[in-house]
């Protein structure tokens, strides 16, 4: 599993290093967007078929599915909590949008 890791990083750094010594062509640079969509999709695509073929987690897609939701919730309360306290605490500058009167 490690080795896999740093097979990755070491990918992704070398291909930092040939774009940014300009060994990547332009015509390729220009590409890359759509390239990258195209392999998150088939990356997102087989991400979904593996868990659907696990037959545990497909029992149990239910409760998954709430607690996905009970954290969801939590972690967006909770942050936006914490930047009501930081900003009324720390930020007391009235030019900073946001307030009643923007």
């Amino acid at each position: 599993m490690a080795v896999r890791v740093l097979l990755y990083f070491g990918l992704l750094a070398m291909g930092g290093i040939l774009s940014n010594k300009g060994f990547i062509h332009e015509k390729l640079m220009k590409r890359i967007s759509p390239i990258q969509t195209l392999l998150l999709f088939t990356l997102i695509f087989v991400m979904g078929i593996r868990v659907g073929m696990d037959e545990q987690v497909v029992k149990t897609i239910g409760q998954i599915g709430i607690i996905a939701v009970v954290f969801a919730i939590v972690t967006a309360g909770l942050s936006m909590l914490f930047v009501y306290i930081v900003r009324k605490r720390f930020f007391n500058d009235k030019r900073i949008t946001g307030g009643k009167n923007d």
